[in-house]
């Protein structure tokens, strides 16, 4: 029973919180006052190949990394 209620709350909390966000979102984009998202050093790096997790040096170019 206290968990329904404690749902319910939460719930009902949850979706006050959202009006509120989604009337100033709302504002926002009839203002024009929303500006685009920075773009990323990807975007802006012509030679940027998309591709994460790729090493740029050797180990023998590290310091501290053992000798295999």
């Amino acid at each position: 029973m206290f968990r329904a209620f404690e749902r319910w709350i939460l719930g009902f909390g949850m979706g006050v919180v959202a009006f509120f966000i989604e009337r100033r979102l709302i504002k926002a984009l009839k203002k024009g006052s929303m500006e685009p998202a920075p773009r990323t050093a990807a975007e802006m790096d012509p030679d940027a190949t998309g591709r994460e997790g790729q090493l740029t040096t050797s180990t023998h170019e590290v310091r501290d990394q053992p000798e295999r």
